[in-house]
């Protein structure tokens, strides 16, 4: 017999779990002894339960493992709310468990009373997460563990558990019969759809070829993506979401479309030369198609791969709709036999690669990465930083005018390597994202963009990374302003423009009283130093970038497909 509290923690560890975050709450007293005391499991405090959930699912991203967060019922839970949300829409594998007042309490007005007698946190959670469960009697919680772990890997969502406090400390007989890896990564392909799709890539009339690849690639399908692109010479573009599952230097890489989207592949997938475009884990969304434009759709056929059917045809009816695994799918690709037609077509897809490359270089304004501007140029800061950091390191990026910057000048070079909070786009969430993140992957070197108006929010997870002693660099983009809103305030006269001001912040004493260390960094070529001694940090590092916030993000192709759209709606 176990207690329920042991049994979940005991469960959780051998499904794979090694890190749990967690917002503490007398709800939730019952599990502290075994999230301190289990050997293999390490519980992180966070400063705050939303911090808690977005390191769930920035560990989860970055180790494929499932993300586990802890916060009690009502207040803690709903603290989540907003980075269950983005775990959401980013498809990120995460369990938030709250603790609730004991059953015998329901609806009396009890304090915390967040039961579905009360306000109801789970009834909330549903719209937020893909499953939302209370865990009304220990017979209960084996299944539901289970139906919810299942769920948040094959659904790729975030779920919820709540465990009423009287509930935590009956006992369990059963053992945690772990769930296998078949059952929670579906290895399936819709072989009719399958064999449509190649027929259309494998015919004498069919040569130019682009991949739109998404978030929903997973586990393998990188490696997938890549076998199968590099075989038949496939340029292959990725959303912003996506950014990185396909090397951005290999010479068949495009870049990103749509926000914050590359020369390259906005001239590609735009062009009238594309005759199939083969979309792989992305739902096709406003920011993953230059706002719906039309443009976009081939001459041919339009195939869109996705393990959610409710995915598929949300935009656009694909001509080949094809419900699989993304991985699975770039695996029966990448291993195609008897297709001498598609074997045929490399030249011409390695001449429309040519043909796109001599527009004009991948990015836009590409001088701008040379300018000696002072305050600094964002462009020039990021490629330094880029310039400075290895290759193989994990960058994550917040929401604001700072993602566009890093979208367009600095190059992923490695699967895994970029996580943004990037279809919600919640700011402030990613110094607790790469807190996750880098207790997933402590090897490699980790870096945060984020802005001053980030920091506002979630700046105070720098305690929860100093006291863990976890080495990341923090490179606040400080412009003084909330920097996208800036840009459309100053256009309505100085009293908007005011309310988008930021005085100026110490943000190093801040970093500093946290417990982590940090400097002021006013001029471009200070930052390779800066970075240097950030990766030497035995924690935190926060590098106060000094930028002009009056250049226009890097987003031209964006902005005036923007104007087009709303001018004809």
């Amino acid at each position: 017999m176990a207690k329920t509290t042991d049994y979940i923690i005991n469960a959780l560890l051998e499904q794979g779990v090694s890190h749990v975050f967690i917002g503490l709450g007398g709800l939730n007293d019952n599990f502290m002894p075994a999230l301190s005391e289990t050997r293999g499991l390490k519980a992180v405090v966070a400063a705050f339960e939303g911090g808690a959930a977005y390191m769930a699912d920035g560990y989860s991203r970055a180790s494929g493992r499932l993300g586990v967060c802890f916060g009690i019922g009502g207040p803690g839970i709903l603290n989540m709310t907003t980075a269950l949300a983005a775990a959401s829409t980013d498809r990120s594998s995460v369990l938030a468990v709250s603790g609730e007042v004991a059953r015998s309490w329901e609806g009396m007005g009890g304090f915390q009373d967040a039961s579905q007698a009360g306000i109801d946190d789970i009834d909330i959670l549903r719209r937020v997460t893909g499953l939302s469960l209370s865990m009304s009697s220990s017979a209960v919680v084996p299944r539901h563990l289970r139906h919810a772990i299942t769920y948040a890997f094959t659904r790729r969502a975030p779920v919820h558990l709540s465990v009423p406090v009287d509930v935590q400390k009956t006992e369990i007989g059963d053992e945690w019969q772990p769930i296998p890896a078949s059952l929670l990564s579906a290895q399936f392909i819709d072989e009719q759809a399958f064999a449509m799709a190649v027929g259309l890539l494998n015919n004498s009339k069919t040569r130019n070829i682009v991949v739109l690849a998404g978030p929903g690639i997973k586990g393998n399908g990188a490696q997938m993506l890549l076998q199968f692109a590099e075989r038949f010479d496939v340029p292959v573009a990725t959303t912003l979401s996506g950014k990185g599952v396909m090397p951005e230097s290999h010479p068949l890489a495009l870049g990103v479309f749509g926000y914050g989207g590359s020369r390259w592949a906005i001239d590609a997938i735009c062009s009238n030369d594309v005759e199939v475009l083969l979309v792989i884990g992305s739902d096709l969304s406003q920011r993953d198609t230059m706002q719906w434009d039309p443009k976009m759709l081939p001459s041919k056929a339009l195939i869109q791969v996705d393990a959610d059917p409710l995915l598929i045809g949300r935009t656009w009816s694909a001509d080949v709709p094809i419900v699989a695994d993304p991985a699975s799918m770039l695996k029966a690709l990448a291993e195609l036999q008897d297709v001498s037609e598609l074997e045929a077509g490399c030249e011409s897809r390695l001449e429309f690669i040519r043909k796109i490359r001599a527009l004009g270089p991948r990015y836009y304004n590409s001088q701008d990465r040379e300018s000696d501007a002072m305050p600094m140029h964002p462009a020039r800061v990021v490629g330094e930083l880029r310039s400075a950091f290895p290759d193989n390191g994990v960058l994550c990026v917040d929401s604001g005018a700072h993602r566009a910057w890093f979208a367009e000048y600095w190059e992923a070079c490695h699967p895994g390597t970029h996580f943004s909070l990037t279809n919600l786009g919640p700011m402030g969430g990613a110094i607790p994202l790469g807190i996750g993140a880098k207790m997933a992957q402590p090897e490699r070197p980790l870096m945060v963009a984020t802005g001053d108006g980030c920091m506002l929010m979630h700046g105070m997870e720098l305690h929860t990374a100093a006291r863990e002693k976890i080495p990341l660099i923090i490179a606040l983009m400080n412009n003084q302003a909330y920097g996208n809103i800036y840009f459309r305030a100053s256009k309505m006269g100085p009293g908007p423009e005011r309310l988008t001001d930021i005085p100026d912040i110490d943000w190093v004493s801040f970093a500093k009283s946290m417990g982590g260390d940090g400097e002021r960094v006013e001029r471009p070529e200070g930052i390779a130093e800066a970075v240097k001694r950030g990766l030497s940090a035995p924690g935190p590092y926060l590098l106060d970038l000094r930028i002009d916030k009056t250049y226009p993000t890097p987003v031209s192709a964006w902005r005036e497909r923007q104007k087009e759209w709303e001018d004809n709606e």
